[in-house]
């Protein structure tokens, strides 16, 4: 089977991440499957694909908001002999949509929902576009129940088309992580290294563990690593709140397994979450892990870690606190790890194999 994924970009984000491992777990199931982007521009997963070999398609545009990339995703799948396109993110399935719509049924085009809101969904123009955009998919993926039942409200579509495979991580590579000397951010080996992975964006929420620090011993410091364009307003607030000696900002890094083995705790504040990529990753870490109590992300971390609401600082201060107990952080630890096991990219891609078999199938 030939496979085609579309994405928007190979930017820092949750999707882009989850491509990494499941185009390569697809490979090794036997077929071939290569990926196709709109722009390479900050295109932080590049060296992932480029390092295994991966043939990754750019468009001749190099710009995610041009409708000409429906032909170049037409022409890519056609020259390929694709026999499955499947789109991810908002500009990848615009463009993919419409290619789909000129290829005139030559192969099986699906797409995956990654999140349970966007700004799209702020505006009632978009709900016409989307139910445009949507409607030539043959199967919509969702990452999640939640994620599944907040596009079906927006679009009003018909459930039989709609399928949930829940996103994996490759358990092995988050297990095997070594400890890593943070000495050079005046980080030491006493310190409890509370740690949080993400894009520096509004729905992540960044301000309430940094808040939370005002609450916990001077012992205890925070890693913020990604970038984002709210980096700097978040520097600001560290400033304000006097903790310049206690937050640290690492950028992106690719040393995630190592950094993880050398935490104490993980932290996902999010807003709203398609899933919690990041979260599951901590937990096959063997990382206590405490996130918000929101759709998506409490699937996972439910039964594992450990859950607060939406802004409460206080509340996860305490929480963080709480886990001084040795009983109770080793407790944690090993609920988080045996509540990951239920996520491996394994499974995932042998899902996704299965649905474009038995789409084909049906053709």
């Amino acid at each position: 089977m030939k496979i085609l994924h579309v994405i928007t970009s190979l930017e820092l984000g949750g999707a882009e991440k989850l491509l990494t491992e499941l185009i390569p777990a697809q490979i090794s199931l036997g077929h071939t499957v290569e990926l196709f982007i709109l722009s390479d521009k900050n295109a932080v997963f590049l060296d992932n694909f480029k390092k295994k070999n991966i043939p990754v398609h750019v468009s001749k545009y190099n710009s995610i908001k041009t409708w000409k990339n429906m032909f170049e995703i037409k022409k890519c799948a056609k020259k390929g002999k694709f026999d499955i396109v499947h789109s991810h993110l908002t500009h990848g399935q615009y463009w993919t949509s419409l290619a789909s719509r000129i290829d005139f049924g030559k192969r099986i085009y699906i797409t995956t929902e990654h999140s349970t809101s966007n700004n799209r969904r702020e505006k009632f123009i978009f709900k016409i576009i989307d139910r445009f955009i949507y409607r030539p998919y043959k199967k919509i993926i969702s990452i999640s129940p939640a994620t599944e039942n907040s596009l079906i409200e927006w679009i009003e579509g018909n459930k039989k088309r709609f399928e949930i495979i829940e996103n994996g991580v490759d358990l092995s590579r988050f297990s095997q992580g070594e400890k890593i000397d943070l000495s050079s951010y005046g980080l030491h080996e006493d310190d409890k290294i509370l740690i949080m992975i993400s894009r520096f964006h509004k729905a992540k929420d960044q301000d309430t563990v940094i808040k939370a620090m005002e609450f916990l011993p001077k012992i205890y410091k925070l890693v913020l690593v990604g970038d984002g364009e709210r980096r700097e307003e978040l520097e600001n607030l560290v400033k304000e709140k006097n903790l310049s000696s206690r937050v640290f900002f690492l950028g992106i890094r690719k040393d995630i397994p190592d950094l993880l083995k050398t935490s104490y705790i993980s932290i996902q504040s999010s807003i709203f979450e398609g899933f919690g990529i990041t979260a599951l990753e901590s937990m096959s870490a063997g990382v206590p892990t405490i996130a918000t109590d929101v759709p998506g992300l409490s699937a996972i971390v439910k039964d594992g870690g450990i859950l607060f609401s939406v802004g409460d600082f206080k509340g996860l201060a305490k929480i963080i606190f709480s886990l001084e107990r040795n009983d109770m952080y080793n407790k944690i630890k090993k609920s988080c790890i045996e509540k990951s096991k239920m996520y491996d990219i394994k499974i995932t891609a042998e899902k996704y194999i299965n649905l474009y078999k038995n789409l084909l199938e049906e053709k």
